[in-house]
């Protein structure tokens, strides 16, 4: 028996006490005053500020620039250098108070000047006195204190997924109608979302931009020298034609959207949606049943990702479907649903049965029987295979999805793609309760024409999906008969990467955002019932939220997946891997599975629907997203040129553990990974090679959340010897326990992190200082115990894998789900589980004292104190005890 998680939507049952009448203000679309700034430290782990500096634009003209530091972290020599430096090219050089009081708050504050910085919370914080926590609305934030003067307001910084906001506090005089927020970016995270690199670097977005500032190269860091102002003054410059190129980039889009309010490439989907006067369906429809959201909510798995050969070298070609999600918006005509001013639902239960009665793979051929998919159907399961959230590891990390047999003693909701599926793998139809087709209804008032990316889109006529995949296609012919070092090339591959960029915005990410809010509040759990907790955190529908259309694109990629899946079989033969969009299959019979497909093109270009991307190499799968596709002959392993065609999920963020000679370190683990498998290489080969070496991670304090885990150690402390936000410290795998707590090494950054292990470190549990190699994980047990990772959603450990029979007795439900390697190294962000507070109350009452020490409650007098305060109404649900009750109870 088997405990199961689905997704559950949350409503608030009192209405939020914000200000109702509060409008926010316009944000400019461009800034003509631009204030950017660069700052650096100390390279010990309080990563103080030293010196910093900052330039001053109008127009594209630099209006004022000069440098700023604080004499007291600087020894008499390097404050010479600095006044020196500044006599020297007739700059201005100011305290760091000076330049905050005299430069950035009349700036920022005053002239309502856009401040830009590279990663620029980091330097936000460089540059404060002190941090508080932010409240309200703000939770989870923190908020900086620049100045002592009490007419400049403190700063505001907030995760928000991957970004992160920036916001004026109110002060006496910045309040009411006329408070201002004032105007942040943080060019690193533009340049993330526009150039589609995660954690670009300041000298690959210059690179990439084609900046004719580039940043310096073979710098000490930690001692100011002339070189080193130079150097710092490099950046300032950079950070500005950085942000001048990707405004030139945003331009492309024609969408009405302010550089500071791009978070991600959703943003702009979201904005591109707006501009053609495209509604919220929940703002349209506020009375929508919140029992249907709940439903749909559990019908929501996200995409595919399996390992079906493990640890067999395996012949593949790589099979890649086209525009996956926006093609399954074509098939299944889901723009109308999102330009319909309402949905009509009507039961189809028998019309369902009978088609999966009758269903083949020549069906799911036709177009048009994919315009009928959208329907929601509840089933009974028995051995069915279906997707299953679950913790496949059983060690309480986190729940996964599988595609497996499932039994389960509740009904339960999937979308009909899902179901389809099933059928098709398992040549069976499940017991159908009911089935319900959504419709769409009427078309939204007010829709706008517009130009977007150069196109005229008129969305009561156009499908701007489409609209969009076909013009990037256009666009790929075109640039195939250009040179690459042409001007043309490069205008023509800018505008196909923006075309991408916008066109996956709106696949579905949109559709199912989600934002906890960081107080627990009273709410109403909706899913397959539906309950009241006040032990869980609202988690607030974004503007396009619209779950029916996540899960049916989500469901319908799926489809796509197990219909190559069951034409493979139908071949006789096995995929060995799949993940989201593609399938990996044996060579022979790839160009039979990529013709099976195309039928399906919905795109009035002869666009392959699926294509081989990599042709007849060979696959290494440990378990999902950990795999190489490599040639191998007489005993040479290589991989694919131009491209990294390896994943090491699960090492990937950890730090280069090689000398700076061996760039990609991640290449080399995986050779040596296959080396090992070939007989090339021992285990004792591994161990003589990394035993010296040790898995490392960077981590950086992102989240207040995060920083408390370091009060012990800031505790009556100065500031500038307080570990502070967005810090970056390198993170010790543990090995070692003391007084049966595991010891957590955290040390300062350092550009060699591999010497930190013979460095005293902070015990980030304790504060305590400690030093010690042993205390540290070697990287050649690591790499053994990456080797030796299962796939934990198949059962077996080489060759074909086969499904698990999963049967659920219990259902729970979760929330909005995360995987934030930086957080997760401290134990600090799962999905929350929403707590029936009802149902552990009377659990407890109904409780016997043999279920009780099942439960982990031993002693009766626990016990009876628990039942005590059931009855009163007063269960404190953070004790040990209620929690373990209320796992139970799930």
């Amino acid at each position: 028996m088997s405990k199961i998680a689905v997704r559950g939507y949350t409503q608030k049952i009192k209405e939020s006490s914000g200000n109702p009448f509060y409008i926010p203000k316009d944000v400019p679309l461009r800034h003509d005053r631009v204030l950017v700034f660069d700052t650096e430290t100390t390279i010990d782990q309080y990563q103080n500020f030293k010196i910093g500096y900052f330039k001053i634009y109008q127009d594209v003209y630099i209006q004022h620039e000069g440098m700023f530091h604080d004499t007291s972290m600087l020894t008499d020599n390097e404050n010479k250098v600095c006044v020196v430096y500044t006599s020297k090219y007739d700059i201005p050089l100011y305290t760091l108070n000076e330049f905050i009081d005299e430069v950035f708050y009349p700036e920022v504050f005053g002239l309502k000047t856009l401040c830009v910085g590279f990663n620029l919370p980091f330097d936000i914080s460089r540059i404060s006195k002190r941090v508080g926590d932010s409240r309200g609305r703000n939770k989870g934030g923190f908020t900086f204190t620049l100045s002592d003067n009490r007419f400049n307001p403190p700063i505001i910084v907030k995760k928000l997924g991957d970004a992160h906001t920036f916001k004026l506090t109110s002060t006496k005089i910045n309040k009411g109608k006329d408070h201002f927020s004032g105007y942040f970016l943080d060019a690193q995270k533009l340049a993330e979302v526009l150039l589609q690199s995660k954690r670009i670097s300041l000298d690959k977005a210059g690179q990439k931009l084609d900046t004719n500032v580039k940043k310096m190269k073979g710098i000490e860091h930690g001692k100011v020298t002339e070189r080193y102002i130079d150097y710092l003054i490099d950046d300032v410059e950079t950070t500005y034609q950085v942000y001048e190129k990707l405004i030139d980039e945003l331009e492309l889009y024609q969408i009405s959207i302010p550089p500071t309010k791009i978070f991600s490439s959703a943003s702009i989907g979201k904005y591109a949606l707006g501009q053609l006067g495209i509604q919220s369906f929940l703002d349209l429809n506020p009375e929508f049943s919140s029992e249907t959201i709940g439903t749909n909510m559990t019908s929501y798995y996200g995409g595919r990702c399996e390992c079906k050969i493990g640890k067999e070298p395996t012949n593949v070609t790589v099979l890649d479907f086209t525009s996956m999600y926006p093609t399954i918006t074509m098939e299944m005509d889901l723009w109308k649903y999102m330009i319909a001013e309402s949905l009509e639902m009507n039961v189809v239960t028998d019309e369902i049965k009978g088609m999966l009665n009758t269903l083949t793979l020549n069906y799911l051929q036709d177009k048009d029987n994919w315009k009928e998919f959208v329907v929601m159907v509840k089933l009974q399961l028995d051995n069915d295979i279906l997707p299953v959230r679950m913790d496949y590891k059983g060690n309480n990390t986190g729940y996964n999805v599988g595609v497996n047999y499932l039994t389960s003693d509740n009904e339960l909701w999937y979308a009909l793609p899902d179901v389809i599926a099933s059928v098709l793998l398992t040549g069976k139809v499940p017991e159908i309760i009911e089935a319900i087709r959504y419709v769409p209804k009427g078309v939204q008032k007010g829709l706008n024409q517009s130009q977007i990316l150069g196109i005229d889109v008129d969305p009561t006529k156009d499908n701007l999906v489409q609209v969009l995949v076909e013009e990037r296609q256009n666009l790929k012919i075109q640039m195939k008969s250009i040179d690459k070092d042409k001007s043309e090339y490069q205008q023509l591959e800018s505008r196909a990467q923006a075309i991408k960029i916008l066109v996956n915005a709106m696949s579905y990410g949109i559709f199912i955002e989600l934002n906890p809010e960081d107080n627990k509040t009273d709410i109403q759990v909706y899913g397959l019932d539906d309950f009241n907790t006040s032990e869980n955190r609202f988690e607030k529908a974004g503007n396009y939220f619209h779950p029916l259309l996540a899960v049916m694109i989500t469901a319908g990629s799926k489809l796509f997946l197990a219909m190559a899946e069951a034409k493979v079989k139908e071949l006789g033969s096995v995929h060995a891997y799949m993940d989201t969009d593609s399938i990996f299959v044996p060579p022979e019979h790839a160009q039979e599975i990529i013709d099976y497909f195309q039928p399906l093109n919905p795109y009035i270009l002869d666009i392959d629907l699926l294509k081989a991307e990599k042709e007849d190499v060979w696959f290494y799968g440990i378990s999902s997203k950990r795999y190489a596709l490599y040639t191998y002959e007489n005993g040479n392993i290589k991989f694919m040129e131009g491209e990294r065609s390896f994943k090491l999920h699960g090492l990937g963020h950890l730090t280069n553990p090689f000398p700076k000679a061996v760039e990609d370190w991640q290449a080399e683990i995986w050779e040596d990974i296959l080396k090992l498998h070939y007989g090339i290489i021992s285990e004792l080969d591994i161990e003589k090679k990394y035993s010296n070496m040790y898995a490392i991670s960077r981590l950086t304090v992102s989240t207040a959340n995060v920083l408390h885990r370091f009060d012990v150690i800031n505790k009556g402390k100065e500031w500038i010897y307080q570990i502070k936000p967005f810090n970056f410290y390198h993170v010790g795998f543990q090995v070692a326990e003391e007084d049966g707590k595991a010891v957590k090494p955290l040390s300062p950054f350092s550009n060699d992190p591999q010497n930190i292990v013979y460095d005293p470190f902070i015990d980030y549990a304790t504060g305590e200082i400690k030093e010690g190699s042993h205390y540290f994980k070697p990287l050649s047990r690591t790499i053994i115990q990456y080797v030796d990772h299962l796939e934990h959603k198949f059962d077996g450990k080489i060759g074909v894998l086969e499904r698990k029979h999963v049967h659920a007795d219990s259902v729970i439900y979760i929330g909005k789900e995360a995987n934030n390697i930086d957080e997760q190294e401290l134990d600090v962000k799962k999905a929350q589980e929403f707590i029936d507070e009802k149902l552990v109350y009377d659990l407890i009452l109904k409780l016997t004292p043999e279920k009780a020490r099942d439960i982990g409650i031993k002693h009766r007098s626990a016990l009876a104190y628990l039942k005590k305060k059931a009855k009163e109404g007063k269960l404190n649900f953070k004790s040990k005890n209620v929690k373990r009750i209320a796992a139970a109870s799930n």
